[in-house]
Formats: structure tokens, sequence, C-alpha cells
């Protein structure tokens, strides 16, 4: 279930952060609303890079259901402090390393949860042992 909800809000993220192409903020054929476009994509992209790094997890996960609980402690943690971000992060500055685009900031934290939650994931299946292999 929580699979199919990241997959659904991949997708509303996807059509938010391509507000143009869809035809969302079109005042006539050749003139688009700058403002219309940059509330989607404040809203878009924290959703299609989120979402998108949730399913991946969700994923992995409906192969592993015994990380669950390990995977768990780190989530419990990691997404809400990130949504925190994502909602309060300010807006672009030179666009340099020290101050970067809201998107890259998305890409980054994304990134960084897929990694440590499937290490987590790994880790959790090599350290618990086999209960068949037990019983034997």
């Amino acid at each position: 279930m929580a699979f199919i909800f990241s997959l659904i809000g991949l997708g509303i993220g996807y059509v938010l952060t391509n507000s143009i192409q869809f035809g969302m903020c079109k005042v006539d054929e050749l003139v688009t609303e700058a403002s219309c476009i940059n509330s989607f994509e404040r809203v878009g992209d924290p959703l299609f890079y989120g979402m998108a790094a949730l399913a991946i997890v969700f994923l992995v996960l409906l192969f592993r259901p015994s990380a669950v609980g390990a995977w768990k402690k780190f989530a419990k943690w990691y997404i809400p402090i990130v949504t925190l971000i994502f909602i309060f992060y300010p807006n672009p500055g030179s666009g340099d390393f020290f101050s970067p685009y809201p998107e890259q900031i998305f890409q980054w934290l994304s990134t960084l949860y897929v990694v440590v939650s499937l290490i987590i994931i790994f880790v959790a299946k090599l350290c618990r042992p086999d209960p068949l292999k037990v019983i034997k």
C-alpha cells in the first residue's frame, strides 16, 4: 500500500514539476505565468524526488520484509526532518555550492535517503539469521 501511495505521489509531483507541458500555467498560447510555474514547482519538486526515493525503498522492502523494523528506526526521524527542510528551504541564492537551488537539495537528500536505507536494509538482512537454518 505504501509503495502504491509513493507511486501516486511521484506521478503528482511529475505533473506539478512539468506544469508547462501539461498546460497548467498558460495565460494564452504564447505566454506562461511565472508565479504559477514557481508555485507548482515549489510543491512538485519535493514530491517528485521524495516520493521517488520512497518508491525505491518500499520496492526493496517488499522483497526484504524482515528489514522493515531496522529501516523504520531510521525513517521515523529522517523523513520528518527532510520534510521540514523541503518546506522551509529558502529560495535560491546565486546557485553556487554554498547556496544551492532547492531542486539540488531535494536530489541530494533523496539520494542520501535511498543510499542509507539500502545499506540499513541489506545490513539488517545480513545480521539477522535465517529462521529456516536455525530450526535445522
